[in-house]
Order: C-alpha cells, then sequence, then structure tokens
C-alpha cells in the first residue's frame, strides 16, 4: 500500500453525514479524502486545494450539485478538475445534464465502494491524457 502522501487527493461533497461518511470509509484506502457538507463548502475547499478529483451529490438544500458542478467547472482554478456527480435521482435525461454542467460522469446511489473507487480511477487516467 502506498503512503498516504502518494494517494491522489479527493473532495468527497455530499449534505448527509451518514452517507459521506460511508463513502469516505470506503474511498480512504485508495485516495486523500478531504470532505465537505455543502456545495458552497465545496466549491470553496476546491479551489483552496485543488484536488486531482471532485465526488459530488446532486441532492443537496441550498445550493445542489448541478450548480455546484457548474461553479467549479466555470473557475479557472478548478475548471480542469474532474467531477463525478452522485445522486438518488432517476430522470431519464440525467447524463445529457451531467454532460451540460461539464462532469465527467454520473452515478446513481446507492452507488457500491468498489464501483465508485473503478469510476473515480477511470475518470483521473482519463484526465492524464
Amino acid at each position: 500500500m502506498r503512503p498516504t502522501s502518494e494517494l491522489p487527493r479527493l473532495l468527497l461533497v455530499d449534505d448527509y453525514a451518514p452517507e459521506r461518511d460511508l463513502y469516505e470509509i470506503a474511498l480512504e484506502p485508495h485516495f486523500q479524502v478531504r470532505t465537505a457538507s455543502s456545495g458552497r463548502e465545496g466549491v470553496a475547499v476546491a479551489i483552496a486545494e485543488r484536488p486531482q478529483a471532485i465526488v459530488l451529490d446532486v441532492l443537496m438544500p441550498g445550493m445542489d450539485g448541478w450548480e455546484t458542478c457548474t461553479r467549479i467547472k466555470s473557475h479557472p482554478a478548478t475548471a480542469d478538475i474532474p467531477v463525478i456527480l452522485l445522486t438518488a435521482s432517476d430522470e431519464h435525461n440525467l447524463s445529457q445534464h451531467a454532460v451540460a454542467v461539464g462532469a465527467a460522469a454520473i452515478l446513481t446511489k446507492p452507488c457500491p465502494g468498489d464501483r465508485l473507487v473503478d469510476r473515480i480511477r477511470a475518470v483521473l487516467m482519463d484526465a492524464r491524457l
């Protein structure tokens, strides 16, 4: 196992603490995980810390994941950071909406931890190309 300082830096943004904690536990062996509990906090942390990827819940009060992703992708300091959206929604046009806001991927909840890890790794590989 690699030292923590060599793991990719990841920002996990989710307003629901129990779910955020579960994802954090699943991701910590593979990434340096920083969490945020709101869209506004997520944008601020992304700008300040420039993680290598962001996992973002869509359904949050206040600034939802769609708006948060749009703000992250429109800021010069964070525009190149890949964003993976997580949602419990079953709307039929989720993929189109994700592309429109600049997300690299969208996954539906509940999402098994290993599937999320695999998707983050794939997105990071694509970002390096």
